[in-house]
């Protein structure tokens, strides 16, 4: 039998970079994936590519209504949910004087807030039979970065969240395991086209790679293995807890 057979896993952000990588690898150990996404096209089409009882269906996860709306249609389908990844997100650059209260309060809404509403939710489904909350946090929710104030306080958020409801899950025997996911740099689509941009793409690449000790940038599959593995059985002893994906980054 496959690790996450007869499982039914949500990933929102699910239809590029590491929310892609994310429902390939839950699919191929036999889950039927919800691929969630503001651009429904891009899900639905990443969901026909999967197979194995995929569906996608659009979701802004800073709204409330818009959570309930899908986890409506996911029980409805399906009858249950075993696994929720919290992966959308967005960058949030600006240092403190930089940054406009409004641009936090944006940042802080899509990073954190959304983890928020969706874990909220997804515990009054998965409770009394168990479950799996898998968190999407950052490299700078373990180190800041002074050029993204809003990010780094909204991955730490995630962090320190995701401790919170491990904690509240276990103390009242719901079995739901809850841990965050830490990457670095990863080389997306997105990361790559905004490499490109730069007035010295090369340099810029090779400044990014040079913070990673390990010598290069990880890719989603790499990210999305991790996001399996917190998903599956072979982590059934951690919760509360922090996988770091990051090359090495947070060790200089």
């Amino acid at each position: 039998m496959k690790k996450l057979q007869d499982r039914v896993a949500l990933v929102t952000g699910g239809a590029d970079g590491i929310g892609a990588a994310a429902c390939a690898a839950m699919a191929g150990a036999g889950a039927s994936v919800v691929v969630t996404d503001i651009d429904l096209g891009r899900a639905q089409a990443l969901a026909d590519s999967l197979g194995n009882n995929a569906s996608a269906a659009v979701m802004d996860v800073r709204e409330e209504d818009a959570w309930r709306t899908v986890l409506g249609q996911v029980m409805e389908k399906y009858g249950r949910l075993d696994i929720l990844v919290n992966n959308a997100g967005g960058a949030g650059a600006g240092n403190i004087e930089e940054i406009s209260f409004d641009d936090f309060r944006q940042s802080i809404r899509l990073n954190l807030e959304s983890v928020f509403i969706g874990s909220k939710l997804a515990i009054e489904l998965m409770k009394g039979r168990g479950g799996n909350i898998i968190n999407v946090s950052s490299i700078h929710g373990i180190r800041a970065a002074a050029h993204a104030a809003s990010y780094t306080a909204a991955k730490s958020g995630v962090r320190y969240l995701s401790k919170s409801i491990a904690l509240h899950c276990a103390q009242n025997g719901y079995g739901i395991r809850c841990n965050s996911i830490h990457p670095g740099y990863i080389l997306t689509t997105q990361m790559q086209a905004w490499v490109d941009r730069q007035d010295d793409p090369e340099a810029m690449m090779a400044g990014l790679v040079a913070q990673h000790p390990i010598g290069f940038l990880g890719l989603p599959e790499d990210i999305g293995a991790g996001i399996l593995f917190l998903a599956s059985d072979d982590s059934r002893f951690m919760t509360g807890t922090e996988l770091v994906m990051d090359g090495g980054f947070t060790l200089i």
